[in-house]
């Protein structure tokens, strides 16, 4: 058969589950990658909400991708949480020398859904400045772009990053609208916004969707649109939000029953 894509992961650890390299490597799994999950930060939190995090000792982290590489190349590198500007600085001098031959897909982390998370403003800066120079796609929302970018894409792009997809499940309305500007071009992808409530790791699951999309081979536009469409019927499947008003988590399992139930018989 054909080769399953390599997706570096780098990102938190989430105990819950919910969100960070945990949700990551599920994600790319299912859409048929190699997950590679390599934790720079660890966190503690809960759905109940953020408590903390601490950093990986760098060397640690710089080690594991050395493994990593060692074993091959990788076709993709999706980032996720950071923690610090000190640690984002470091990755982006890893990342540098893979950013030509690997798809970089920026997921800036700068709050938790379940709250509690608040870097400081030295991250934002790092992102624009270090990794938006390296990523083939970023992917902020609303809340993100403004703390990074002042709101304006056309700044990510500028800051070099080869295109920017801006998710509008922060606004409001009847349609939730996610916007892709790439070298000239922009997209709109528009989708009925549903009433789901608060769920955790939507944005590590999209990015790392599109991550594994782009490792194999597909543009942003159509990556893009088809992990979006993903993500929509996995949240069309939660239903009303929960009575305790909660973060939920997605629910993975929607989409594996026929795979799990082919392979047992």
């Amino acid at each position: 058969g054909a080769v399953s894509p390599r997706v570096l992961l780098l990102g938190g650890v989430d105990p819950s589950g919910g969100a960070g390299v945990t949700a990551d490597a599920v994600v790319a799994a299912l859409h048929g990658a190699q997950p590679l999950p390599v934790p720079v930060c660890l966190t503690v939190q809960g759905v109940r909400g953020f408590r903390g995090a601490e950093p990986v000792p760098e060397r640690t982290w710089r080690a594991a991708i050395d493994a990593v590489l060692a074993d091959g190349p990788v076709q993709a590198i999706k980032l996720g949480m950071l923690g610090d500007a000190a640690t984002a600085r470091s990755v982006a001098a890893v990342l540098a020398p893979l950013a030509a031959a690997a798809a970089i897909v920026v997921d800036p982390v700068l709050s938790a859904t379940a709250g509690g998370f608040a870097p400081a403003q030295e991250l934002a800066a790092c992102y624009r400045e270090r990794l938006l120079p390296l990523a083939r796609l970023f992917t902020p929302n609303l809340p993100e772009l403004g703390r990074i970018c002042d709101g304006r894409a056309e700044l990510a792009l500028a800051e070099g990053a080869h295109a920017v997809l801006v998710k509008g499940g922060h606004g409001d309305g009847r349609w939730s609208e996610d916007q892709l500007f790439a070298a000239g071009a922009e997209f709109v992808f528009r989708r009925q916004r549903l009433d789901v409530g608060p769920v955790r790791g939507t944005g590590c699951a999209l990015a790392s969707a599109i991550a594994v999309r782009l490792a194999a081979g597909e543009d942003a536009p159509l990556a893009c649109q088809r992990a979006g469409d993903w993500l929509a019927a996995l949240l069309q499947r939660l239903g009303p939000p929960a009575a305790d008003g909660l973060p939920r988590p997605l629910p993975w399992a929607a989409v594996l029953p026929a795979a799990i139930g082919a392979g047992g018989r």
